[in-house]
C-alpha cells in the first residue's frame, strides 16, 4: 500500500508555534543583553519576566518538537548535499538552543547563592531543581554560549529562507497560513515578520520595569512579629503612664548636690569600630547584613534612668550584605527607598533596668516613612570612663513597609528581622 504524498505546508499548530517562538526568542535575547544594565527592583522585575518567558519557550519548544515527531511535515527542499546538511544542522541546533537555554537558566536560578523564587506569570511558584552548587558555573557558561549560538542560528535560518525565496523556490509558503496565497503576499508577510522581530527586540530594550503593587497592606505586621510588636507597645504604654504619673514619696529629692552630680545622666561618645547588623531569613537561608555608617547621641547613667536617653541615626545607603546586587535592591524604593528616606532613627522614650548588666530601652523607630514602637534589649559594662554595649532588637519589616511588590510575600522573606549591635563608648567630661 503506497503512502499519501507529504503535505505542502506545515500544520496550523506548527505555524503558530513557529512564529510565536520566533518572537519570544528574539525578545528574550534582547532582554538578556539588557539585564545587567538594570539595578535594584527594576532588575528583579525584569529577571522575573526573563524567567517567565524562558519557561514559556521551554514548554512551547517541547510542544513544537512533539508536533514535529508526530505530525507529517513537508518534504525537505531540494538542494545540494552540503546545503542540506547545513539546513538540517541549523534546525537541530535551534531545538538544542530553545530547550537547552531555558534549562541552563533554570539550573542557574536553582543553584544561585541567593535563591529567588520564580513566579511563572507572577502566579505559579516554579520549583527549583534539586542540584548542588557545582552545577552553577558550567550552567552559566553554557547559558551564555547558547545565547550567542541562537543569534548565529537565526541569521543562518533567515538567510536560508531568503535564499529560497529569491530563487523562486517559495519555501516561505510552508510556514504561512493556508488562507494566505500568492508568492508576493508571502514575501510581504515575511518582511512584516522581520520587522515584528526587530520591534520586540527594541521593546525589550526600552520597556520600563516597575514592581506590582502589593495585594495586602504592607504596614500590617505578620504573625511572625506580633509578639515583638506587642512587647514594644506594652513598653511604650508603661512609659507613657510613667511620664504622666506625679513623682511623690521620693525621700532623696533634696539630697546633697554632690550626690546628685554623681548620679546624673552624662553624655557618652561612641567610639569607632562599632557594629550594627541585621539578620533576615530569605527562602530558608540566613542573610546577614550591616550598616557601615551610623552614629548615636547617648545620655546615660545607671543611677538616673528617668533622665537617660538614647538616639541612633542610621545611613541606610550604607547597607552591606556582601552582595552588591542585593544591596542595590535594598536601597531601592521597594525596600529602604533611600532616595526619599535616607535615614532611619531610633529614639528611646523609657529605659529600665532588668537586673545585673541588662537594660531595656523602649522607643520609636522611624524607617521608610513609618514610625513604630520598638524595644531594644542591651547589656552594659561600665569600667571608669569606658563602656561596652551589646544588644538586640526584633523588628517586623512589613510594619515599616519594607519589601513591596514581589517582596511583600513573607513566604520568601520572613517578616521578622533581628537587629544586633555592639560598640564601645567613652564618657564625655
Amino acid at each position: 500500500m503506497s503512502m499519501s504524498p507529504p503535505p505542502s505546508r506545515y500544520s496550523s499548530a506548527a505555524i503558530f508555534l513557529h512564529w510565536t517562538l520566533a518572537l519570544l526568542l528574539m525578545f528574550q535575547l534582547s532582554l538578556g543583553w539588557r539585564l545587567e544594565g538594570l539595578e535594584g527592583l527594576p532588575q528583579f522585575v525584569a529577571y522575573q519576566l526573563h524567567k517567565t518567558i524562558g519557561l514559556s519557550i521551554l514548554l512551547l519548544s517541547l510542544a513544537r518538537l512533539a508536533l514535529r515527531l508526530m505530525v507529517r511535515r513537508p518534504a525537505p527542499a531540494r538542494m545540494s548535499p552540503p546545503l542540506a546538511f547545513l539546513a538540517g544542522a541549523v534546525h537541530a541546533l535551534l531545538y538544542v538552543v530553545m530547550i537547552g537555554g531555558p534549562i541552563t537558566g533554570w539550573i542557574l536560578v536553582s543553584t544561585a547563592k541567593v535563591k529567588v523564587q520564580t513566579m511563572f506569570f507572577g502566579v505559579i511558584h516554579w520549583p527549583h531543581l534539586p542540584l548542588g552548587a557545582g552545577w552553577h558555573d558550567p550552567a552559566e557558561g553554557a547559558h551564555a554560549l547558547l545565547a550567542w549560538l541562537l543569534l548565529g542560528l537565526v541569521v543562518l535560518h533567515v538567510a536560508g529562507a531568503l535564499r529560497h525565496h529569491l530563487m523562486r523556490d517559495d519555501i516561505l509558503a510552508r510556514m504561512m497560513p493556508r488562507a494566505i496565497r500568492g508568492r508576493g503576499t508571502h514575501g510581504l508577510l515575511a518582511g512584516v515578520a522581520i520587522l515584528a522581530i526587530l520591534g520586540v527586540m527594541a521593546a525589550a530594550q526600552f520597556m520600563t520595569f516597575s514592581p506590582k503593587p502589593s495585594a495586602a497592606p504592607v504596614d500590617e505586621p505578620s504573625n511572625a512579629a506580633n509578639a515583638a510588636n506587642a512587647m514594644n507597645e506594652a513598653d511604650n504604654v508603661v512609659n507613657a503612664a510613667a511620664a504622666s504619673e506625679p513623682q511623690v514619696g521620693n525621700a532623696t529629692v533634696n539630697e546633697a548636690a554632690t550626690d546628685d552630680a554623681a548620679k546624673a545622666a552624662v553624655p557618652w561618645r561612641i567610639q569607632s569600630g562599632g557594629q550594627l547588623g541585621f539578620k533576615a531569613d530569605y527562602s530558608g537561608s540566613a542573610v546577614d547584613g550591616a550598616f557601615k555608617r551610623w552614629d548615636g547621641d547617648i545620655l546615660f547613667s545607671p543611677d538616673d534612668l528617668p533622665n537617660s536617653r538614647i538616639s541612633v541615626t542610621i545611613d541606610l545607603a550604607s547597607v552591606d550584605t556582601a552582595d552588591s546586587q542585593r544591596d542595590d535592591t535594598l536601597r531601592s524604593d521597594g525596600f529602604f527607598d533611600v532616595a526619599t528616606h535616607p535615614k532611619a532613627t531610633f529614639r528611646s522614650t523609657r529605659i529600665t533596668h532588668r537586673g545585673g548588666k541588662a537594660y531595656r530601652a523602649a522607643g520609636t523607630l522611624s524607617l521608610h516613612g513609618q514610625q513604630r514602637p520598638v524595644t531594644v534589649d542591651f547589656t552594659l559594662d561600665i569600667k571608669g570612663d569606658d563602656a561596652t554595649v551589646a544588644g538586640t532588637a526584633p523588628l517586623s519589616r512589613t510594619a515599616f513597609g519594607v519589601g513591596t511588590g514581589e517582596w511583600a510575600d513573607t513566604g520568601t522573606i520572613k517578616d521578622a528581622v533581628g537587629v544586633t549591635f555592639r560598640f564601645k563608648a567613652k564618657r564625655s567630661n
